[in-house]
């Protein structure tokens, strides 16, 4: 599923995304290609200002880091169980860029 364009990403079924994203072998970059862009695409529609995202792996799992500016990284630093199309995302303050 990691060829898929965005859109089809978009549509699919949660479990759908959940299956590919287990299967994906992160040490080889399977997937890089689609959570680099489910990153691009949270920085544009979130309602708070990120400034920047980063995918990162995480417990063999990719996760999209969003970092942001003070005001709007003290709002969000404490929020756990964030997820965007399948993605767990991790809030950071801009200066860990």
């Amino acid at each position: 599923m990691s060829t898929l364009s965005l859109d089809d990403w978009m549509h699919a079924s949660d479990d759908e995304r959940e299956t590919a994203i287990k299967n994906w072998d992160t040490s080889k970059d399977e997937g890089k290609d689609i959570v680099d862009r489910v990153a691009t695409l949270f920085k544009k529609e979130c309602v708070y200002n990120v400034l920047e995202t980063k995918a990162t792996v995480k417990d063999n799992h990719w996760v999209i880091e969003a970092f942001s500016e003070t005001d709007d990284y003290e709002t969000l630093k404490d929020r756990t169980n964030v997820e965007f199309l399948g993605f767990d995302i991790v809030f950071n303050h801009i200066d860990k860029f």
